[in-house]
């Protein structure tokens, strides 16, 4: 049986509402908002589960999401979207709207834009607009403004509230790089040629570049006619960085060594001209474990190009595996001294700890948690709109694997080792998921 069905991923059953949860510790009153996590998880029974090819990524998506206001914490809830498989298998009506894509499985991030909640998958589906209750609306293309699929990791600039994607689908060799205006307008639609099919997740912005990675994991359309994950390995395509300037104009490229990249740490430009990229590298991957998703670690690279360069150097920040790196967000763009991640190698999947990198020093300070306790991604949440990196909360989901109980934790983010300020405990376990999030209540004007 797939790893991916037990332990931290095993699926939960069944929808839960829970209303006044209990709080251990005290919740700062400052946080007012919703902390949501999304992931793959099969609504029904798991398909491909004992032949070693269940296909994590592909699986329906999960919302789980606790309500804190008034240092309280109102409300746990957690909902499938309704995509057309995961309401058949809920015995209910696909929810509505356009999906311009065949597959509509919705599963790897959240976020609010323009006072709207959206669920967001990349490779061509559109978003599910939800509910404050965290409830399917409907998939949406914004009023007609996406003539094509979105992207699952866009940016927002603090300087002007725009969101920036570039969307991709399996079906082109070429993406889209998107802007939507503060007030929820595409503002920027251009073309970009890859002359491929790679998988991209994440990208970067600086203040006059977005910048993504164009690396050999590639489509693989004989592997998704199986039912597999239908992107492998390719040894024939060299890996490179794209260079697209935000105020229009051609994708610069730059080639880089072999590796593949889930997500990046940011970009920065260099007083020379020159760019800076880090990123948390992986050597190779969906290779000969094409199904397992996480198989190998991943730890923190830099790459160097100089000004007009067409390759960049490469070298190893750290040596500590880890994933899913969260910043400042009222740094993204521009340069930022620390990111907070999850510390945890494949090789143990049951530990786990919380990471806090100081790109200044080139240092990581590490939390470990307890043995058979694992986190899922860790949110930054500033405590005003001025004030330093580490003045704020790390907020995350965590479980206790031989419990099989799960709790929301706030941590001072200031003070990595120090007891939780609060944990919540909660009425379900809540899956190892994609991508956390937390929501203001100011992002998202409909939130009770």
């Amino acid at each position: 049986m797939s790893r991916y069905l037990s332990g931290a991923f095993d699926p939960v059953r069944g929808e839960h509402t829970e209303h006044a949860l209990r709080v251990d510790g005290e919740l700062p009153p400052e946080l007012d908002g919703l902390f949501t996590q999304i992931g793959p998880a099969p609504a029904g029974r798991p398909r491909r589960a004992l032949d070693g090819t269940y296909p994590w990524f592909m699986q329906d998506g999960l919302v789980c999401g606790v309500r804190l206001r008034h240092g309280r914490a109102l409300w746990f809830r957690n909902r499938w979207v309704r995509s057309r498989r995961a309401a058949r298998s809920l015995g209910e009506k696909p929810a509505p709207g356009p999906r311009h894509f065949l597959v509509d499985t919705v599963n790897t991030n959240v976020v609010a834009h323009h006072g709207v909640l959206l669920a967001l998958i990349e490779s061509g589906c559109l978003p599910a607009q939800l509910s404050e209750t965290l409830d399917t609306v409907g998939y949406t293309d914004l009023g007609g403004q996406l003539p094509r699929g979105f992207a699952a990791h866009p940016r927002v600039d603090p300087a002007t509230g725009e969101l920036h994607a570039l969307a991709y689908s399996p079906l082109r060799s070429w993406a889209e790089y998107l802007v939507l205006s503060a007030e929820g307008r595409v503002t920027r639609s251009d073309r970009v040629e890859l002359g491929g099919r790679p998988l991209m997740h994440d990208i970067a912005l600086t203040p006059r570049f977005l910048v993504f990675l164009d690396l050999p994991v590639r489509f693989a359309p004989l592997r998704g006619v199986t039912g597999a994950f239908p992107y492998r390995w390719s040894d024939r395509h060299q890996s490179r960085i794209g260079v697209l300037p935000r105020d229009g104009g051609p994708v610069r490229w730059i080639a880089i060594e072999p590796c593949f990249v889930y997500h990046l740490v940011g970009a920065e430009e260099t007083a020379d001209g020159g760019l800076t990229v880090r990123a948390l590298r992986y050597d190779r991957l969906f290779d000969d474990r094409a199904a397992d998703p996480f198989a190998r670690p991943a730890t923190l690279s830099e790459w160097h190009a100089a000004a007009g360069a067409d390759h960049a150097t490469t070298r190893t920040l750290h040596d500590r595996p880890h994933e899913m790196p969260r910043s400042d967000p009222r740094r993204t763009g521009r340069p930022h001294r620390y990111y907070y991640a999850v510390a945890q190698d494949p090789a143990e999947p049951d530990r786990s700890g919380l990471l806090r990198f100081d790109l200044r020093r080139g240092e990581a300070e590490t939390l470990e948690l307890p043995a058979g306790v694992v986190s899922g991604e860790v949110v930054f949440v500033p405590r005003t709109a001025g004030g330093a990196e580490t003045d704020g909360w790390l907020v995350h989901f965590q479980t206790d694997l031989a419990a099989g109980t799960s709790a929301l934790v706030v941590r001072d983010a200031a003070g990595l080792d120090e007891a939780p300020c609060a944990v919540v405990p909660l009425p379900v376990r809540v899956p190892m998921g994609a991508h956390s999030s937390w929501i203001r209540s100011d992002e998202w004007q409909a939130m009770p």
